[in-house]
């Protein structure tokens, strides 16, 4: 399934209204700008959101203690900072797919 097609995929999908913390915004926002650019398609910001979330649920039970305290950290409305080569690893496997 290609995450950056969705009409393939619109029966799934409900509006929703959120807000997101402007740090992971950012990151998104990032996210969105390097699959854009290495797979010449676009990628709406629901989409990485999306994305990311799965990708999170996922991989829920790989975090080390460290990843779960980051989390924690910015649910509590602190800053933390998120590894570029983390995204860049990221956004490498997402292309690929």
């Amino acid at each position: 399934m290609k995450y950056g097609k969705t009409k393939e995929r619109t029966s799934h999908l409900k509006k929703k209204s959120i807000t997101i913390d402007s740090n992971l915004e950012e990151k998104l926002r990032e996210i969105q700008s390097q699959l854009i650019g290495i797979t010449k398609r676009s990628w709406s910001l629901s989409a990485i959101i999306n994305l990311s979330i799965a990708a999170g649920l996922l991989a829920a039970d790989k975090l080390s203690k460290d990843d779960w305290s980051k989390i924690k950290s910015i649910m509590e409305g602190r800053v933390v900072t998120i590894d570029n080569k983390k995204i860049r690893y990221f956004v490498s496997i997402i292309a690929r797919e």
